[in-house]
Formats: structure tokens, C-alpha cells, sequence
């Protein structure tokens, strides 16, 4: 496989393993004690975590009219690429919950042509063309970013550095840009042969994080997604969870992709300008020093990120 070349958003190399039936897997925390507290397991897997340190906790903006809540409540949300394979999922699962947003998306330069542009037309969903004008028009207060190379080195940030900058001058409070497991401090978390393959893809994606991050005024955070699981059903949840553990790796459903961008959201406790790393626990990997699949009897090796 090319150096640019990736199948699907969230998606790192994917190597192949053989086909396994996962189990539950002992838990670092305690349901009795709670889960922030501290403890050993039986089987000696110690639970840590990390010196807290200053919490920056998002707070819903209030209405403003242009941007922000409409007269209903709802908030103004535009999915980027939403007829990507993630896409899809995101905007399904937002126009569940229309009484909290109001959803548009623009589509990848591909249009109609696109692998998931008919599950994307089968949604009630106002669509833009991905350029600064969706952004004008549709005035959103929350963007959520889905924007995949396509197979091509440079796409990502590229595209993704117009909304950026649209979200700042048109005064949206919240970005959240789905990034893949590999960019960054993750590139450890990859499989060894994924590393070379994967690292033009990468580095445009870190890119991209980098400029976000960047950016004074505007809220945002970076979930970074492994492979995207070829086994499980697209519309299945699984238990998505994130980290801010770089090292954590596995696959995920793009249905959890899109539970986790929900609960984030929603949240009215996770820190925001931060990157997490997200992962389904029912298919957590070990990469080093091969490729494995965790056992049953061996613990999560992240601390979850409660959201």
C-alpha cells in the first residue's frame, strides 16, 4: 500500500490478525469505590493515573442569535464530509437528538460519486458544498470535522485549515476534528510496519491537529481514531471510550466513532484543548512487540476517560 493511501477516516495501517472473539476485560477501577478510585487488581494490574492538572471545562454558550442556539433551542452544528464513512454515522446520530442540534454537512469533493453518498442522501440533512460559503451559510456554533485523505497526502489540513478559520471569523464556539491513531505522539501506538506506510497520512493529520491547536478564541478538541473494524456492522456501538493515553490502540465501529463525538458534546465535564485517543474495549490491541489482541485475564492498559 502507497505512503498516501488510507482506506477510512479514523483509519491507521491496518495489519492483518487473525479472527478472534473477544472477551470482557478485567477493569482498572473500582464500581464499588467509584471510578476515579485508586486501587490494585486482583490479578496485580496496578490502576494509575495521571497528576491532574488545570481543568478548562466547557460551558454550553448561551443564545446570540446568528450563531449559537435557534428559537427552538437547538444548537448549529455542520458535520464536514459527512458522506465519508464516519460521516454517516456522525449525522445519523445528531439528528437523533434534533432537539439539541440543528445538523447540515457538506460532502467531499467526490459528491455523489462517493462510496457513502446514498446512505448520507437516505438522511434528512441540509447539504453544502465544502467550501467557506457551507460555513456562511449554514453559521454554525459547533463544527465537527470528518474530513479523510482520500487517498491523497496533504488533503486533510489543506481542507480543514478553511473551516478553522471560517469557525473564528464567524464566531463558532466549538471544533472537534476526528483525527486517526498514529499522528502525533500516537505514531508509537501503530503497528511497526504501519509506521513507514502511514507516515505521509500522519503527518498531514498532525499538521492539521497542530494548527487547530493553534487557533486562540475557539474551543476544540482532537479525537484521534484507530482502524475502523471491518468485522463488527458500521451501526454497531460496541464501548467506545477515549484516553489521553497516546499508546492506546485497537479498532472502533464508526457508530462508536459517533457515540463518542455525542457524548462529547453533551459533556458538561470533559476538558476541552485536549487530544484523546479513541478505542472500542471490546477489540483493544497490544502492538509491541507484535500484534495481539488483549487477553481476558489481562487488564485495560489506558485509563479511561470518563466523559
Amino acid at each position: 500500500m502507497g505512503a498516501c493511501q488510507l482506506k477510512s477516516t479514523g483509519a491507521a495501517a491496518r495489519v492483518a490478525v487473525p479472527e478472534v472473539r473477544l472477551r470482557h476485560h478485567c477493569r482498572t477501577t473500582s464500581r464499588r469505590a467509584g471510578p476515579n478510585a485508586h486501587h490494585r487488581s486482583p490479578r496485580g494490574c496496578p490502576a494509575t493515573r495521571k497528576a491532574p492538572g488545570p481543568r478548562r471545562v466547557w460551558v454550553r454558550p448561551a443564545a446570540t442569535g446568528s450563531n449559537g442556539r435557534d428559537s427552538s433551542g437547538a444548537r448549529s452544528l455542520l458535520v464536514l464530509e459527512g458522506d465519508s464513512r464516519v460521516g454517516v454515522a456522525v449525522v445519523r446520530k445528531l439528528l437523533e437528538h434534533g432537539d439539541e442540534f440543528r445538523v447540515s454537512t457538506t460532502v467531499s469533493p467526490e459528491g455523489a460519486s462517493g462510496t457513502h453518498a446514498k446512505a448520507l442522501a437516505a438522511l434528512q440533512v441540509a447539504v453544502h458544498e465544502q467550501n467557506y460559503e457551507a460555513a456562511a451559510t449554514a453559521r454554525p456554533d459547533v463544527i465537527v470535522s470528518c474530513i479523510d485523505s482520500r487517498r491523497r497526502c496533504g488533503a486533510v489540513h489543506e481542507r480543514n485549515q478553511v473551516f478553522v478559520d471560517a469557525a473564528l471569523e464567524l464566531g463558532a464556539s466549538t471544533f472537534v476534528f476526528i483525527s486517526s491513531v498514529g499522528a502525533g505522539d500516537s505514531s508509537d501506538a501503530l503497528p511497526g510496519p504501519a509506521k513507514e506506510t502511514m507516515k505521509a497520512v500522519m503527518s498531514d493529520k498532525y499538521i492539521a491537529e497542530r494548527y487547530l491547536s493553534s487557533k486562540q478564541g475557539l474551543d476544540h478538541l482532537v479525537l484521534r481514531c484507530p482502524p475502523l473494524n471491518d468485522i463488527a456492522s458500521d451501526g454497531e456501538v460496541g464501548r467506545p471510550t477515549l484516553t489521553e493515553d497516546p499508546m492506546a490502540y485497537g479498532w472502533i465501529t464508526p457508530a462508536g466513532v459517533a457515540d463518542l463525538v455525542y457524548g462529547c458534546l453533551s459533556s458538561d465535564r470533559l476538558e476541552m484543548g485536549r487530544t484523546y485517543s479513541a478505542v472500542d474495549q471490546n477489540t483493544i490491541f497490544v502492538t509491541n512487540p507484535f500484534l495481539r489482541p488483549l487477553e481476558a485475564h489481562e487488564c485495560v492498559p489506558f485509563e479511561p476517560t470518563p466523559i
